[in-house]
């Protein structure tokens, strides 16, 4: 029965490709839709799926395809290949059955039983009746061409190689994005693209930058540390940004989800089809909602839990550190954007940072991002601390001797620093945000807070990027 299946679904491929040959380029993209594509070796105790290795049983290796001599048929551990895509397997122990579903398929299989049910249909497993599931170690074992195409894919033998080729629809699931879009992504995500550099280093926080296919780094993160961290970094492909994508190398590398900020891209990928989940970082508790869905969206939540834990406890520290400072006490602080008259309004990340180390934002009740100011402004204000970012283009000695400043708070005591960085700068909307703020607070409060910031940068970028800090990079982001 199955090989009058295997022969309409070749018939039903060959016309569909006749069809798609005639149609617009962009109508072609519009059909993109994820897919499994798994390849298992008779004898292998690992597997590829969509280009990367998985173990088929991390905890028993002796796990492996195999070929039944009695049938000359090659037998997969179906619940490896199924959860790998996204389906789901529920074995019932009492009538030793196996359903499992995958998309629009529900497959049911017993042990030593010839036939199965494949979508309210009983078929015969294989043109030769003594062909059953079998229990091989533990796995429910079945022959791999039904696997596949009673799954709705396909299945390729390889001679000589044995090899087991197999194409897999992907389950899919609606999620809701941090903007609020209804998203269709893959349950089981496998291939990564960014269109931030933002939503690359969310990936790095949940452990999953060996994922990407796809990557934006941005200018700014493109330094010696970041090489030095992600080696790979310059074999990853970039497609743009959140404002532009490049849609021809999006599609090229064949991506599960890809993963931006709210910009003119998501149309691009929505109008073929990509499955574009974005990500909003600037409002309070945001960075770290993003971490967990991150961890959620690429399976690697229990990553991203133990990321967490790390930084509410660091954040705990902080708070506890200023809390007894009264708010009248609380030092005013402005941090300078890419100039020291361009500043930050209250809706923007910076503010909540100052305010999560003890400080007051001088620009708090200001609206509109990124905002131009006037030295007057900065007098009325009179910051007792000025922060430069590390991209300001105004050094600490410009500031102290501009002839403009000399009457301001910050500039008559000398108190104005400029905030580390390292893979970016600390003030950011990225994790390295926390060891900002943390270092923002000691620079407002030295007598209070008083943080081994050596040890905290140790810790912070082996749980975040699982890297160890050199010795001379420690000793310039620790002073």
């Amino acid at each position: 029965m199955y090989t009058g299946i295997r022969r309409s679904v070749c018939l039903v491929l060959i016309a569909t490709v006749m069809v798609v040959a005639g149609l617009p380029f962009a109508t072609v993209q519009a059909s993109y839709r994820p897919v499994s594509s798994v390849i298992l070796t008779v004898g292998s105790p690992t597997m590829s799926v969509n280009g990367f290795r998985f173990s088929i049983d991390p905890a028993n290796p002796n796990v492996v395809p195999i070929v039944e001599a009695a049938w000359s048929r090659a037998i997969v551990p179906i619940r490896s290949v199924v959860e790998l895509t996204g389906g789901e397997v529920n074995w019932i122990p009492s009538s030793r059955t196996v359903h499992v579903s995958l998309e629009s398929h529900v497959v049911e299989l017993t042990v030593g039983n010839a036939s199965a049910r494949v979508d309210g249909r009983t078929v015969w497993i294989d043109t030769d009746h003594r062909v059953v599931p079998t229990i091989v170690l533990g796995h429910m074992m079945i022959p791999v061409r039904f696997a596949a195409e009673s799954l709705g894919g396909l299945a390729v033998w390889n001679v000589l190689s044995r090899t087991i080729s197999l194409t897999l629809p992907k389950q899919m699931e609606q999620v809701t994005d941090m903007m609020g879009h209804t998203v269709t992504v893959p349950r089981r995500v496998v291939r990564i693209a960014t269109l931030s550099a933002t939503a690359t280093q969310l990936v790095f926080a949940v452990g999953a930058q060996d994922q990407l296919v796809v990557a934006s780094f941005g200018s700014a993160v493109k330094g010696k540390a970041m090489a030095a961290i992600y080696p790979r970094m310059t074999q990853v492909p970039e497609a743009g940004s959140q404002n532009a994508a490049n849609i021809e190398t999006l599609l090229a590398a064949r991506p599960d989800i890809v993963l931006t900020e709210d910009g003119p891209a998501l149309n691009q990928m929505k109008a073929v089809g990509l499955p574009a989940y974005a990500f909003s970082v600037e409002q309070p508790g945001q960075l770290t909602e993003a971490i967990r869905q991150m961890g959620v969206l690429t399976g690697h939540a229990a990553e991203a839990a133990v990321s967490l834990d790390l930084l509410a406890a660091k954040m705990k520290d902080v708070a506890d550190a200023v809390e007894a400072v009264e708010p009248a006490r609380r030092l005013r602080v402005y941090v300078a954007g890419t100039g020291i008259f361009k500043t930050f309004a209250g809706d923007f990340f910076q503010t909540f940072m100052v305010r999560n180390a003890g400080g007051v934002s001088v620009s708090e009740r200001l609206t509109g991002g990124k905002v131009d100011v006037s030295p007057e402004q900065v007098l009325i204000w009179n910051p007792d601390v000025i922060i430069l970012t590390s991209y300001t283009r105004d050094t600490v000695s410009d500031v102290l001797a501009n002839p403009k400043l000399q009457n301001v708070a910050a500039v008559t005591s000398r108190r104005v620093y400029v905030m580390p960085r390292y893979v970016v700068s600390w003030d950011m909307p990225v994790p390295e945000s926390f060891l900002g703020t943390m270092w923002l607070a000691h620079k407002l409060y030295p007598d209070r807070v008083r943080f081994d910031m050596s040890a905290e940068i140790t810790q912070f970028y082996h749980q975040f990027y699982d890297f160890t800090v050199p010795a001379a990079d420690l000793a310039e982001l620790s002073r």
